[in-house]
């Protein structure tokens, strides 16, 4: 199948001309086929459209938007694709698109965004292996989406955010063997939630905070083989953790004053470890399930406290095979 490029022609134009657009531009570009490659490029432009549909396999895609108020849709349909964006500037909206992946190559999207109160959003649905990250810098009140679901092997998903009061969710759910995820966070008053449900094995998560006032959330549901880790520092920072399934692992670290921290999990074969380090902290850990006594395999819990103040509670039922230790000085 051929690529219709004639269609190109104003992406092309706009991409080596340098020159600036004008405001309220629109660029919308198809393309049909096997190993094409598109540049769409709109600079110093208000209320500017890039629209770019991909059908075929080993398609790759790069957009750049310097604009205020803008939007870039990017959709890709087919496997073995490739996107690359980026937006400066604030007030814009990306959505990127993967779908009907079927290859041993993965889908792999990239979506960059610079400036203030902007949205990012990424979704790779029924695709083989997948890959897709989200990067937010330079300004505040940006909101990131990343949604994986329905992926057959090796799901990979990222977002990283800089600056203040950010809000950063991925959800990954309904996919099979080997899925990891993560969300990054550098400045005060974020918000970063995980969802991982409905995942067949290695299932893991990452949820990385830097500052103040935040507050961070990793749901693992009907799981096996989960793991899932938290790292808070600063001050007022909340954590919570729920796991259920069989084989989880659940590890908390939170530096500074005022933190709490509320785990639960339900199945077998559990393990969760908690830090916390300064004042007035509080923790609470819940396990229901059954552990191998026999076999080694038990449900532990391991809560340290470095502090005054400080209360943890822990609670473990459902059977035998279950250890608890906490620490406080």
């Amino acid at each position: 199948m051929h690529a219709r490029k004639a269609l190109l022609s104003l992406a092309v134009l706009t991409a080596l001309s340098g020159a600036a657009v004008a405001d309220s531009s629109t660029v919308n570009t198809t393309q049909d086929g096997t190993s094409n490659s598109l540049h769409a490029e709109q600079q110093g432009a208000t209320q500017s459209k890039v629209n770019i549909d991909q059908t075929g396999t080993r398609n790759s895609t790069g957009a750049r938007q310097s604009a205020t108020y803008s939007t870039l849709s990017i959709n890709q349909d087919g496997f073995s694709n490739f996107t690359s964006a980026k937006q400066a500037g604030n007030n814009n909206t990306a959505t990127v698109t993967q779908k009907g992946g079927g290859s041993s190559l993965p889908q792999v999207a990239e979506l960059d965004q610079s400036g203030s109160y902007s949205t990012a959003t990424i979704a790779q649905d029924g695709n083989n292996r997948t890959s897709a990250s989200i990067t937010q810098g330079g300004g505040s009140n940006n909101t990131a989406s990343l949604y994986q679901a329905h992926n057959s092997t090796i799901v990979g998903g990222g977002i990283t955010q800089s600056g203040s009061y950010n809000v950063g969710n991925l959800t990954q759910q309904n996919n099979n063997n080997t899925v990891t995820g993560s969300v990054t966070q550098s400045g005060n008053g974020n918000t970063g939630t995980i969802s991982q449900q409905y995942n067949s094995n290695r299932v893991s998560a990452i949820l990385q905070q830097d500052g103040n006032s935040n507050s961070g959330s990793i749901q693992q549901t009907s799981n096996q083989l989960s793991s899932a880790s938290m790292l808070q520092s600063g001050n007022f920072n909340t954590a919570s953790l729920y796991q259920t399934g069989s084989g989880m692992k659940g590890d908390f670290q939170q530096r500074g004053n005022n933190n709490y921290s509320s785990s639960t999990q339900t199945g077998t074969f559990n393990e969760e470890t908690l830090l916390q380090s300064g004042n007035n902290n509080r923790a609470v850990v819940s396990q229901t399930g059954l552990g191998g006594a026999l076999s080694g395999t038990t449900n532990l819990v391991a809560v340290t406290q470095t502090g005054n103040n400080m209360v943890a509670n822990v609670s473990q039922t459902g059977g035998s095979g279950n250890s608890a230790t906490i620490y406080q000085h």
